[in-house]
């Protein structure tokens, strides 16, 4: 057979897309697809395709489009059916849903796959698992060729931070030599003399400002009891700005004060304690990072495991949001080892983000959605130890809160006096609240809002629910002691005065949440974020027996910002 072109149109001819396999014009191809309709409606035949006085039309519809092979006359209508039916599958499988702008979305890789199975006119002996498999081009050389440009990457990280305390080092040694007396030299320090600290602190090149983000929270005081220069202080507008130092507010470096860290570092722990027992500014005790408890094992025990990063408007639009998942198998009990996992897999999910671990069957994976061991004579461990055997990544559109637990309105007035009246409303996600209102029992816990601002004359408003925390240097740490299904929604008050009027209600962020969703039993009909969950579990034989198992999910946010 001859494939002359492979086209999607709509019910009225007009053309969306067509990949052209011989030499045939942009107006041909167009002409052909609008006479095309005219050729259907005159049809009297049952079959799925149409000629005219020079090409045959093999179409399937595609909800509201077609799906149209422009063949010769004397091609094969078995093959071409054939064709057409694994141009579907394949269209299927890249769009979420059918329509216009998906399809423009995802043009070239329609085309790409259509130039996998078609080569020439003449289509490859491919199944819908091998194109899906050549579109991801998966290239060890890229890889190895990345892992040589982040070698790179690094040495030359540690060859800056080399020369930055190379340069600290001169330039505590002058400072010595200068404060030294008789009998200094110029060759380093003396053997007998007394060790000087410095008054001075050198800052930080643009190279190791890492170096100083990671332990900002920490206050480094001098001699005297003050913060050295160029220390990160929020709730004030710094003097000076120091080349390399993280700053919150109105035209500078909006850096995450909660992510991939505990909401208190040591030192916070202890100052908060000190604070408690010497004023009554802060109303409860803080609370240590939440820790994961192991969960007992009856047997087979499956936990879903993911970390959501999200960017809100105070206004409690999304802009954008992320979520990276994994799961995890432990079984105790090695008669139940040789097992399989069937899958349940949302329409939002997308197969091109699924990492499979090597020993599992990728291609029932993504075919069957079921996992198990690709080695039948081998079997999953059962040591009672985690494994994670399969992960997933979601990037959620823009307003789209299925993937996002929970939202954050922020209204804000400012009076004549420089007082700010702020009220910030929470409520949980009604996609989420959806996914999990068949779990009675479920509720999310001491919620953390940081706000970054330092004031001891801040005022909450009488709320049982909510409780903060002051923090010298960092911000103010908001506690929402519970929200859950019955009361999905709230919101509470608090005045501050702003002590800088230009910068105003930009002084009050960007803020940040933190919160774990720890331990949660999945019932029947839960989805995770990412769009998986798990049926059932059975014997992996013919007779595929269930099997009893527990799953469990954890949610943790990563990076949640309000700007």
């Amino acid at each position: 057979m001859v494939v002359l072109a492979a086209s999607i149109c709509t019910r009225g001819g007009k053309a969306l897309i067509s990949r052209q396999f011989r030499d045939i014009s942009k107006d041909r191809i167009t002409a052909l697809l609008a006479y095309f309709p005219s050729l259907i409606s005159n049809s009297t035949s049952q079959h799925t395709s149409v000629e005219d006085d020079n090409v045959r039309y093999v179409y399937q519809p595609l909800e509201e489009f077609y799906i149209v092979l422009i063949t010769n006359k004397s091609s094969n209508i078995l093959q071409d059916i054939d064709t057409l039916h694994l141009f579907a599958s394949t269209i299927s499988n890249l769009l979420r849903n059918i329509d216009e702008r998906e399809l423009f979305e995802n043009a070239f890789d329609i085309i790409d796959a259509f130039d996998e199975v078609i080569n020439l006119g003449y289509k490859e002996n491919l199944t819908i698992s091998q194109v899906s498999t050549f579109l991801e081009m998966d290239s060890h050389e890229e890889k190895i060729q990345e892992i040589i440009e982040r070698n790179k990457e690094l040495e030359a990280t540690e060859e800056r931070k080399r020369r930055a305390k190379e340069i600290q080092r001169k330039e505590l040694a002058r400072q010595h030599m200068s404060m030294g007396g008789p009998g200094s030299s110029d060759f380093g320090y003396g053997m007998n003399k007394p060790s000087i600290q410095p008054t001075y602190q050198p800052t930080p090149t643009i190279e190791t400002a890492h170096e100083s983000k990671s332990n900002f929270t920490s206050s480094t005081t001098s001699a005297s009891g003050r913060p050295r220069g160029g220390g990160l202080q929020l709730g004030k507008k710094p003097t000076k700005s120091v080349p390399g130092h993280a700053m919150l507010g109105k035209g500078t470096i909006n850096e995450p004060l909660l992510s991939n860290q505990p909401l208190f570092t040591h030192h916070s722990q202890q100052q908060l304690q000190k604070q408690t027992s010497s004023t009554s500014v802060s109303k409860s005790a803080s609370p240590a990072a939440p820790q994961t408890q192991r969960i007992v094992n009856n047997g087979i025990l499956i936990t879903i495991n993911e970390k959501v990063n999200a960017k809100l408007t105070r206004e409690g639009s999304i802009t954008s949001s992320e979520v990276k998942g994994d799961l995890q198998l432990r079984i105790n009990d090695s008669s139940l080892a040789n097992c399989r996992l069937l899958l349940k897999i949302h329409d939002k999910a997308d197969k091109k983000q699924f990492k499979i671990h090597p020993n599992v069957d990728r291609n029932l994976v993504l075919n069957e959605n079921i996992i198990v061991v690709k080695d039948k004579s081998k079997t999953f461990r059962s040591d009672d130890q985690a494994t994670g055997i399969f992960k997933w990544r979601y990037v959620g559109k823009s307003d789209d809160t299925s993937s996002v637990p929970l939202l954050i309105t922020a209204w804000v007035n400012i009076d004549d006096n420089s007082q700010a009246q702020v009220t910030l409303e929470y409520e949980l996600a009604g996609d989420f609240v959806d996914a999990h209102k068949s779990n009675g029992g479920f509720s999310v816990c001491d919620v953390k809002i940081l706000v970054p601002v330092v004031n001891h004359d801040l005022s909450l408003s009488e709320n049982e629910l909510i409780s903060y925390d002051i923090l010298e240097q960092t911000g103010t740490v908001f506690t929402i002691s519970k929200i859950d299904l019955e009361e999905p929604s709230g919101s509470f008050e608090f005045s501050v005065p702003i002590e800088n009027a230009e910068e105003g209600e930009e002084s009050l962020f960007p803020m940040e949440l933190q919160y774990d969703i720890i331990n949660t039993e999945l019932v029947e009909g839960d989805v995770s974020l990412g769009g998986i969950s798990i049926t059932d579990v059975v014997t992996n034989d013919d007779e595929e027996k269930s099997l009893p198992f527990e799953l469990h999910s954890n949610i943790i946010s990563d990076s949640y910002i309000v700007q």
